[in-house]
């Protein structure tokens, strides 16, 4: 009789077989596999089990526990293709795993006052205050993942040349340009951080400590605290409140707000903004657009100028 972690495993080795990068789903599979173990299940994936492992922990939010459920049904589902007496998995015991939550698209003002923010932090060293506020220029200038922008090295950045390697990121590497206040907003940063440095360099870009790289969870954390200066603005938020992966949503809507207005061809420019943002297929591009009432508005505007006739000059586009 298979068992889960047979089940797991050949589940993971099918689906990497077919390209599928299984980075974390593959660890959290393989966490089910133990916990089953750990719990004295015997026999396959079946639906106790799954519940049990997707509702297990705590301070886990609904929609986490779906995700975990979800997994474990994708291996029920994947065994029972070879054999039917495999158990069955119902569908939505825990709801929908991925819930669209509307981004929070910030202004040019609220960028600025972040990173003001960001650089009065306190912190152990100074350097720390100026590398978060370098982390929250460079995310709204490029539009990187966080985790991109906190991986990046000395030798990726070449001002000269206007551009920055973006190293094997989700298994691409891509040459973003970068305009000339990006470009002067780097130096100022180097210069600072070279004048506040002591001691052996690590390579990174942004630091914590004259040898240590600033890291995501830090950064994160972080950006939690110093947020709260848009509050003092009278803003509020309902639900989710602003992250910094947010500043990667704001980069998508204002390129795109920024085609609109200039009379692009918005339609034939999104692979542009998929290859400039690392998106192997451009339905993750759409992923950050979808939602954001900014472009909904224009999508609103767009349809209003096709008129009685159904044609105008926003149809593609939109």
């Amino acid at each position: 009789m298979a068992d889960v972690a047979g089940q797991v495993e050949a589940y993971i080795a099918f689906k990497q077989a077919l390209g599928v990068k299984m980075t974390s789903a593959a660890s959290a599979l393989r966490q089910f596999a133990r916990y089953a173990a750990e719990h004295g299940h015997v026999g396959p994936v079946d639906v106790d089990i799954a519940v049990a492992w997707a509702s297990s922990g705590s301070g886990h939010s609904h929609g986490y526990e779906a995700v975990r459920y979800g997994y474990a049904r994708r291996v029920a589902a994947f065994s029972r293709a070879f054999d039917k007496g495999l158990p069955e998995l119902p569908e939505g015991l825990f709801g929908k795993g991925y819930l669209r939550v509307t981004p929070h698209v910030f202004s040019d003002e609220d960028v600025s006052l972040l990173a003001y923010a960001a650089s009065r932090m306190e912190a152990a060293d100074p350097l720390a205050p100026l590398s978060h506020a370098a982390l929250i220029g460079i995310l709204s200038a490029t539009g990187m993942r966080p985790s991109e922008a906190l991986g990046l090295a000395d030798a990726d950045i070449d001002l000269s040349a206007g551009t920055v390697l973006v190293n094997d990121s989700k298994g691409t590497t891509r040459l973003l340009p970068i305009g000339g206040g990006t470009v002067a907003a780097l130096e100022e940063y180097l210069g600072r951080r070279e004048s506040l440095r002591s001691g052996r360099s690590h390579g990174r870009l942004l630091l914590a400590a004259s040898s240590k790289p600033l890291a995501l969870h830090s950064a994160e954390r972080a950006f939690e605290c110093y947020r709260g200066i848009l509050l003092g603005r009278g803003q509020l938020w309902e639900g989710r409140a602003p992250r910094l992966f947010d500043l990667r949503h704001t980069f998508a809507v204002k390129t795109i707000l920024k085609w609109h207005a200039g009379g692009e061809d918005v339609g034939s420019m999104l692979p542009v903004l998929a290859t400039y943002m690392g998106h192997a297929h451009i339905g993750q591009t759409y992923w950050y657009l979808t939602g954001a009432p900014e472009l909904m508005e224009m999508a609103a505007a767009a349809f209003g100028a096709l008129g009685a006739c159904g044609e105008g000059p926003y149809e593609e586009a939109v």
